[in-house]
């Protein structure tokens, strides 16, 4: 007898399981799939700059195959960090207007674009892209004033050593070199990268590259004194190793910048957050010669790289007054 109130009720679970399975599959809805945007900005923009979006709803599908006419009409609709949700179109397939976002304060941004169908018969679908608003002025913190000097109208931080005036930043304002990630916004900044022929060239009249040698006499062998635990837009640039103790002891004011590799045409920047380099004078051969830091190296290290398809930071040095 109980047997038989044990398959009866067991039985009775079973379709009840499958009564829940079945409603289950029939409330899930399909995807929407598909969606990309184009926003034509850099990465890292000044303040005030506008940033114009187009939303590609043609090649919107769903991941069951309906057709278009089945999804129906699509909204459209923009997101960015901060801001309100904008709808600017419930009827994206005929009328897609271009989305235009005005920055506001330096930080960094998210903008999304949603796309949903009006039928709500239809998961949603997003795209999104990320962006830095820059203010140069103040992007950097925490990196003490040294000796400010102005040359060829630029502000630089400098220092004196062995008989050597230095600068303390990144040369940068020249006509050639290139900025990170092709930002004119971060000129003053991070520097810009010269290959080394172009390194030659880029100092101001009076000054020059410093040789290998000076490099090496005037700034010793610890990567620490170079180094400054400085932020870009309040986050930290160089990443904290026990081994390597900051102290920027010489105001190098050495930032993270990285370094980028012209072979690479699409994607040059490498390194970054992880590797100051600076081009000195000499060469070896086809090959010039450079000095870096590694973010978990106490050391300063000897490198040699392609005279032409190796971009990196440039200090000038001049016989002090």
């Amino acid at each position: 007898m109980r047997k038989s109130i044990f398959y009866i009720g067991l039985i009775a679970a079973l379709v009840a399981t499958g009564a829940s399975c079945k409603k289950k599959e029939e409330t899930t809805k399909p995807s929407l799939t598909g969606l990309t945007i184009k926003a034509d900005n850099k990465t890292f923009m000044p303040e005030g700059t506008v940033v114009r979006v187009n939303a590609n709803v043609s090649d919107v599908a769903a991941s069951d195959n309906s057709d278009a006419e089945k999804i129906g009409e699509l909204g459209l609709v923009y997101y960015v960090t901060g801001g309100q949700r904008d709808t600017v179109t419930r009827d994206a397939r005929k009328m897609n207007p271009e989305y235009i976002f005005e920055t506001g304060t330096p930080g960094n941004y998210t903008l999304t674009c949603y796309v949903f169908a009006i039928n709500d018969k239809y998961y949603s679908t997003s795209t999104s892209f990320s962006f830095t608003v820059v203010d140069p002025t103040s992007a950097l913190s925490d990196i003490p004033p040294s000796n400010p000097i102005v040359i060829n109208d630029n502000l630089y931080n400098s220092f004196t050593t062995n008989g050597l005036t230095w600068m303390g930043d990144n040369l940068f304002g020249t006509e050639t070199g290139n900025n990170y990630q092709n930002s004119d916004v971060l000129s003053s900044v991070f520097g810009k990268y010269y290959t080394w022929e172009e390194a030659q060239e880029a100092c101001p009249e009076g000054w020059h590259l410093p040789s290998a040698d000076e490099f090496d006499t005037c700034l010793g062998e610890k990567a620490g004194d170079l180094m400054v635990d400085a932020s870009f837009i309040d986050k930290k640039m160089w990443e904290y190793w026990p081994q390597v103790k900051i102290t920027n002891l010489k105001s190098f004011n050495a930032l993270p910048v990285g370094y980028q590799d012209y072979t690479d045409e699409e994607n040059p920047e490498e390194g970054y957050l992880k590797y100051a380099c600076f081009w000195t004078s000499d060469e070896a051969g086809e090959m010039g010669v450079f000095r870096y830091i590694y973010c978990e190296d106490e050391d300063i290290k000897k490198g040699q790289g392609s005279k032409t398809t190796l971009g990196m930071s440039v200090r000038c040095v001049k016989i002090s007054d």
